[in-house]
């Protein structure tokens, strides 16, 4: 009687998927495509995160070229004994299931082949009849289509092991950490069986784990009967521990990581990325910066990012984006270690580089931290100042790059170039430049050139490898990029030497601040105009330190700069991560001197040779060809006038002169040592026994200002602070100067020839002319605004 009903159910069935094929044309005859999760693991296999593929779900990984005999097989004995042996449905299941559905007159069986559930899993539907036959239609085309190993591919990259992963293959490391490939027998049929009813079966709860075994064992027990396993190996894989592992845990602080590495790992086509990361040093740099932004509170300060890099090479081992990923208020989705922002003064070290390579300057190049005039578009000019608002005067190179002074970097780039500098940056890695006139100018030296923390991070490389680039690597498979000479040695090695010098950062940076390491690094802080920026850059023999704090805004911080902002949290990183990074290795005390560099004793106000008369020397290093030839002129025995303290002319009685040792500054230092009230020489000659005037030639020069300034007049400021300082160069000294606004006398003055003139609104012509001589200066246009 059973067998009568089934061979009626068979051919029914058979009538039923004949009355299909009239509709295959419009049935899915193909094998889906589904982007796959890129799972990212750090360099020692931990695990980082995941980005989902198809669906928000993880999975969809392709399986090994070679299918594994262990998972094949415990597969097909759960799902489907006889695939190899049907074109995609199996008749006698069919019947099978007709006959129990009809007798209970609701569907309880199914009869679905692996292509049944394959073509199922790709167009999923309601449980109907109606449903099942187009499943069956499907499975035929799948079948004949593609063939049985393809199928069968598609069922392991797609089919459900809970936990919202989808294939084997992600499923084997997500349960067992393990390549599919290396799964027991025991791990093979737990895996096989959760497809049916991933949800009942989650192992990572006790009711679902205890399921999951009883599951596999009996699906372990259909191997042993079909002749796969062994009685022994039965035995075994009944006794075996599975090897389950805890549920992976994502890391906050490491989505930006996660979402960059496996933005870059679906070009590679890779599902499973080992980046470059190290977890324990992401982890402590993530909890500095926070304590930092802790620390800061209060002043404004409300993102932080960072890059921890390998110098040797140029791993980046940590990779920080934000404070807090899931921050509104701060935008803390924003990836801020690619976000172009002002780097302030962390440009100015390959100025000063330039600069040596070219044979301009010397680290003991006497540089003028004065007021400059800086001349812009249109003939405008502007005053730029240092951070602090005030002037050293005159500063060796070592101590200007030190001491991050504005002023002298400018005058550097002055004779460097702006477009040779910005082609350099730009053969350095920097995006984005334009070569639009004036669009930068000399502010390039302080900032108006915006770059990313991983563009400045590569730029500090170059340092770190004398010259040569080294290129960020973010993969531990990924080739060394093979690397390029954008310094000289020679002048690597030296910017280097000077920005890892503590005894170079003085005045500005006092003794123990953040910037001082009891091993060598160079670093260099940068404040970004307002300070809207905070950045420090650092790298010891091991690694580079980037750390920018700032807003998403744009806004303004309360005083917090790169000593304050940054560099307390870069050198907390050195400290947590430099004693176990390479610690079989001798940390390096000092970076050595350029190679071939000789040192000589010379004046440190001067840079030159020190003389007797200098009361201080100290040694720098010169490269081959560029070490000084003369002696001091700064210290010198001057011949004085003791009836009036001024300079004694060649007429003058040996009986009124006398001579001290003096600190004969030039003429653009004289305004700067008057306010720093310092004794120096007299400019000014004696008129009791003035120098024959036929060896001088009469002249006069406006010195400020210079071509056409405008300015803004602001009728609520009291007119006494409402003023521009004129001043002028004469020869001789001793004569005294008109100045004429509007061809009107304002004031007549002697040396040092200084007036300050209130200012009214409207255009005006501005000129100086000698009283006794006819001598006159060019004119200067002062346009003042209303």
């Amino acid at each position: 009687m059973r067998s009568r009903w089934t061979r009626r159910a068979a051919v029914l069935a058979l009538v039923l998927l004949a009355a299909g094929v009239w509709f295959a044309s419009g049935l899915q005859d193909g094998l889906l495509g589904y982007e796959p999760s890129r799972l990212v693991l750090d360099r020692r296999g931990a695990y980082l995160g995941e980005v989902p593929g198809t669906g928000g779900e993880l999975g969809y990984w392709p399986v090994p070229y070679v299918l594994p005999e262990r998972i094949v097989q415990a597969t097909l004995v759960t799902e489907d004994r006889h695939f190899y042996e049907h074109p995609g449905v199996y008749l006698p299941s069919v019947g099978r299931a007709l006959v129990q559905n009809v007798r209970n007159l609701r569907i309880i069986s199914g009869a679905s082949t692996l292509a049944m559930q394959v073509a199922r899993m790709q167009t999923p539907g309601g449980r109907t009849a109606w449903r099942k036959v187009r499943e069956a239609v499907e499975a035929l085309l799948l079948v004949h289509g593609h063939g049985h190993e393809k199928v069968l591919r598609q069922y392991l990259a797609i089919a459900p092991y809970g936990n919202r992963v989808h294939g084997v293959a992600r499923a084997a490391r997500l349960y067992f950490d393990k390549p599919v490939e290396d799964l027991s027998w025991a791990q093979a049929a737990f895996l096989a069986g959760l497809p049916q009813l991933p949800g009942r079966m989650n192992p990572y709860s006790e009711d679902g784990l205890r399921r999951a075994r009883k599951r596999s064992h009996r699906i372990l027990r259909a191997l042993h009967a079909q002749g796969s396993l062994s009685r022994e190996e039965l035995e075994q894989s009944l006794q075996a521990d599975l090897g389950l592992v805890p549920r992976p845990q994502r890391m906050p602080e490491a989505l930006h990581a996660v979402l960059e590495w496996s933005e870059l790992a679906r070009a590679r086509g890779l599902p499973i990325s080992t980046a470059t990361l190290d977890l324990e040093v992401q982890s402590k740099v993530a909890h500095i910066l926070q304590r930092n932004l802790n620390r800061l509170d209060g002043a404004g300060a409300g993102n932080t990012a960072a890059l921890v890099v390998d110098t040797e090479t140029g791993d980046i081992i940590a990779y920080v984006g934000s404070r807090d990923f899931f921050n509104q208020e701060h935008r803390g989705a924003i990836d801020f270690v690619k976000q172009r922002r002002s780097p302030g003064s962390t440009l100015k070290p390959f100025i000063y580089g330039l600069a040596l390579e070219k044979g301009i300057v010397t680290a003991a190049t006497e540089l003028a931290d004065t007021p400059m005039d800086v001349r812009v578009e249109n003939g405008r000019s502007y005053l730029p100042e240092n951070i602090n608002h005030s002037f050293l005067g005159p500063m060796l190179l070592r101590e200007a790059l030190g001491n991050s002074r504005n002023i002298p970097a400018l005058r550097v780039l002055e004779q460097v170039g702006v477009e040779p500098t910005l082609r350099f940056l730009e053969k350095a890695g920097v995006d984005g430049i334009s070569y639009e006139p004036d669009r930068y100018g000399l502010g390039l030296a302080v900032g108006n050139l915006h770059v990313t923390l991983e563009e400045l991070s590569e730029l500090y490389l170059v340092l770190a490898h004398e010259g040569e680039t080294r290129s960020l690597r973010r993969f531990t498979d990924e080739p060394v990029a093979p690397s390029r000479r954008l310094m000289t040695r020679e002048s690597a090695q030296l910017v280097r030497h000077m920005i890892a010098d503590p005894l170079a950062r003085r005045p500005s940076f006092p003794v123990g601040s953040a910037l001082d390491y009891p091993y060598a690094v160079a670093v260099k802080t940068g404040t970004s105009q307002g300070y809207r920026d905070a950045w420090a850059m650092a790298f010891s023999d091991r690694l580079l330190v980037a750390v920018w704090v700032g807003n998403h805004d744009w806004r303004r911080m309360n005083g917090v700069g790169g000593l304050l902002g940054a560099a307390n949290a870069v050198h907390e990183i050195f400290d947590a991560v430099m004693p176990d990074w390479r610690p079989y290795r001798p940390v390096l005390d000092s970076f050595p001197p350029p190679t071939g560099a000789l040192p000589l004793e010379v004046c440190p106000l001067s840079g030159r040779l020190a003389g007797p008369e200098c009361p201080h020397r100290k040694s720098e290093w010169f490269v081959a060809g560029t070490a000084p030839a003369e002696s001091c002129p700064f210290h010198a025995k001057v011949r004085l006038d003791r009836r009036n303290g001024l300079r004694a002319g060649p007429t003058c009685a040996e009986r009124e002169v006398v001579t001290r040792v003096m600190l004969a500054l030039p003429e653009e230092y004289e305004q700067w040592a008057r306010r720093q009230h310092l004794d120096i020489a007299p400019l000014r000659e004696s008129p009791l026994c003035p120098s024959r005037p036929e060896e001088l030639e009469p002249k006069v020069a406006i010195r400020e200002p210079r071509g056409t300034v405008r300015l803004l007049y602001d009728p609520d400021t009291p007119a006494s602070a409402s003023t521009l300082r004129l001043t002028a160069d004469v020869t001789p000294s001793t004569e005294p100067i008109v100045w004429m606004v509007d061809g009107v006398p304002v004031a007549e003055v002697s040396y040092p020839h200084e007036f300050r003139w209130s200012l009214r609104p409207g255009q005006h012509v501005i000129t100086a002319a000698m009283v006794h001589r006819p001598q006159v200066s060019q004119p200067v246009t002062v346009v003042v605004e209303d």
